[in-house]
């Protein structure tokens, strides 16, 4: 009884949290490929591209308005924090993972970096000389609220608004056949936090990824 009692209390203190705050419920998706576990038997090399990144900031304060605008990244930083994650497990792994640096380095070199989108997985695969590709999309938008006013009637004092930020992070990774391009593996969450770098993302979804046992 008394199990149920915390177990019920637990609940409702959460429901009153994401009621509160904002904090969304979990959202991780993840899709598989039937033809996913015949497919990674030909896999031998996987290569990571740079994670498209997109930051966007909205404010309550009018004169932080300016900020209000997308910020535009290489991707680079993501594609290596990802990298970083994946490595260690390297040992539990039946493929190996191209070297971001080589990757970036062919990439440079056939002039594909600055417009990844202009060409077809298989394209790019052929290229890097792998069997399949992680693509990636990275979202963070962050908001700048603004509190109320307050008055000390006692004291005669005004308390100006403080300001708080919470970010929403959205990371969607795909993986693709090099040979024809099917999406075999897809991944999407989100969460709410203070930060617009968002390690929990990542490691879900390294925890996810296929080819780590």
């Amino acid at each position: 009884m008394k199990r149920s009692f915390l177990l019920l209390a637990a609940m409702t203190i959460g429901m009153m949290a994401h009621a509160q705050f904002g904090f969304p419920a979990r959202t991780k998706q993840v899709y598989t490929s039937p033809d996913l576990k015949k497919a990674m038997k030909d896999y031998k090399v996987i290569a990571i591209l740079p994670i498209g990144t997109q930051l966007s900031f909205k404010s309550q304060v009018p004169y932080l308005n300016e900020r209000n605008q997308a910020i535009e990244h290489t991707g680079l930083a993501n594609q290596s924090r990802l990298y970083s994650y994946i490595l260690p497990k390297s040992h539990r792994m039946k493929v190996e993972i191209q070297d971001i640096e080589k990757t970036n380095l062919l990439l440079l070199k056939s002039e594909m970096s600055s417009r990844l989108d202009q060409y077809t997985k298989e394209e790019i695969a052929k290229i890097l000389g792998v069997d399949a590709i992680i693509s990636g999309l990275y979202e963070s938008n962050a908001f700048l609220k603004q509190g109320e006013m307050k008055i000390d009637t006692a004291s005669l004092s005004v308390k100006m608004p403080g300001t708080s930020t919470i970010v929403k992070n959205t990371l969607t990774l795909v993986l693709y056949d090099g040979q024809t391009g099917k999406q075999m593996w897809r991944f999407y969450d989100h969460d709410q936090q203070y930060s617009y770098i968002s390690e929990y993302l990542i490691e879900t979804a390294v925890k996810s990824m296929p080819f780590i046992r």
